[in-house]
């Protein structure tokens, strides 16, 4: 028997998902960014910088988007799984650089934020687990990897 509290929880967080890509996608576009969306192993959009304002110039990076968009009032501060393995092996692959795109919504609320993957090992907080990125840090940025962009 299903929790009914739980049953739509694979359909929100695939919406999520899906927000969460069309969103940076869209931010790192109004910045002028080359972005194409593209379901891989590993990553979900590619971008290049022909600028380079954001990202290295002139680099296609591969990003990974992880969105945690929270159903209630309460303030919403996950630890995100990063998924580094396959992250890793899609950099080989493709022969990119690799960024995580992390979205966080809760009521009245939204952040995007855009983070160099080689940097991700620096913001698990306290997490105990070594393949996780703790949103605090997120927000706390106190070696200014983190790029906010919205």
């Amino acid at each position: 028997m299903t929790n009914k509290k739980h049953q739509n929880a694979g359909g929100q967080a695939m919406l999520s998902g899906d927000f969460g890509e069309s969103f940076i996608a869209h931010l790192l576009a109004k910045k002028g960014v080359y972005v194409v969306r593209a379901s891989t192993v590993g990553f979900d959009l590619f971008a290049i910088d022909s600028k380079g304002g954001l990202l290295p110039k002139n680099k296609m990076i591969g990003i990974s988007v992880k969105a945690r968009i929270a159903q209630s009032h309460r303030a919403f501060a996950p630890t995100i799984p990063m998924g580094s393995e396959k992250i890793k092996s899609a950099m080989k692959t493709w022969r990119v650089g690799a960024y995580m795109g992390v979205v966080i919504g809760s009521e009245g609320k939204m952040d995007a934020f855009l983070v160099p993957f080689r940097s991700l090992g620096k913001l698990r907080g306290k997490a105990k687990r070594a393949d996780v990125l703790a949103a605090s840090e997120l927000y706390a940025n106190k070696s200014d990897i983190v790029i906010k962009l919205f």
